[in-house]
């Protein structure tokens, strides 16, 4: 009979078919090398290993939960060792904190409390409004857009506006796996579901065009920016005061740094006043 996965374990996204394989076949020829780990007669760590020791022939080698924090433990024997990306590490924290008190099977010797938005997000290492989006995905998001997220595949902002739609767009969405047509239908199915469908173009409803892939790059990345300094608690209005009072000037590898990006923020800091210019001659 074969043992049950502990909800915390659960906390963790699948192996890729292909890293699976690979685990299969480093159990057949070397065998099992780390413990699995059990709690509460569940494994709490190494289901995978436990798969693939069954898959070979190979008795599992078994060891029981010492430690004082099983939700700790999990996390530090995974994320690190398997390089989660910060999208599937908030997938993580929104499982954990999703968790409701008793669903853990607290025991009578290790009590395991619920874990909060905050502690989740901090425990993973990422800002409690990645956790918002990535609990809106796992309450909202088809099983196939869960999935994608957990692999690594599409990231949580992403995920989190496919989300909002009905379940056959999201699953047709997911399957393109080209990232700017897949943007390109989930911005249109995003103006059909808000009720721009039937609006001409000239006015509020306008169609989605594809965009150049060094802009659609240079884009993402400067969202990436802009949600860091969101994530410190930075706003636009006190971003200039933060520079000044923060950074250390005299430090020449700052300094350099700060050289190589000044031509780039004075022609940003230009762009608005030319797109006004262009959008009243227009």
């Amino acid at each position: 009979m074969s043992l049950p996965f502990h909800p915390l374990c659960l906390a963790l996204p699948d192996m890729s078919s292909e890293a699976f394989k690979a685990l299969v076949e480093d159990v057949r020829r070397n065998g099992q090398l780390r413990d699995i780990v059990l709690h509460e007669g569940m494994i709490l760590d190494g289901r995978h290993r436990y798969r693939a020791c069954l898959e070979c022939g190979t008795e599992p080698r078994m060891v029981e939960f010492s430690g004082g924090d099983p939700i700790a433990f999990v996390i530090s024997e995974n994320v690190a060792r398997r390089h989660l990306s910060e999208s599937q590490r908030a997938m993580v924290a929104a499982h954990l904190a999703s968790l409701e008190k008793g669903q853990t099977l607290r025991s009578a010797n290790l009590p395991i409390s619920p874990v909060t938005q905050p502690q989740a997000a901090e425990m993973l290492g990422v800002s409690e409004r990645t956790v918002r989006k990535a609990q809106d995905v796992r309450k909202s998001g088809t099983p196939t857009l869960v999935t994608k997220v957990e692999a690594g595949d599409i990231t949580v902002s992403e995920a989190a506006k496919i989300a909002s739609l009905g379940p056959k767009s999201q699953d047709r969405i997911v399957q393109i796996e080209d990232k700017r047509e897949r943007q390109y239908e989930l911005t249109r199915a995003l103006n059909i579901s808000q009720g721009r469908k039937h609006h001409s173009p000239r006015t509020d409803f306008i169609e989605p065009v594809k965009q150049s892939a060094w802009l659609v790059t240079f884009m993402a990345r400067l969202e990436s920016l802009i949600q860091c300094a969101a994530d410190a608690g930075i706003e636009p209005s006190t971003l200039l005061h933060r520079l000044l009072a923060e950074a250390d000037w005299k430090d020449p590898r700052f300094a350099e740094r700060y050289g190589r990006a000044a031509p780039w923020m004075i022609a940003l800091g230009e762009l608005p006043d030319t797109v006004d210019v262009q959008r009243r001659s227009a």
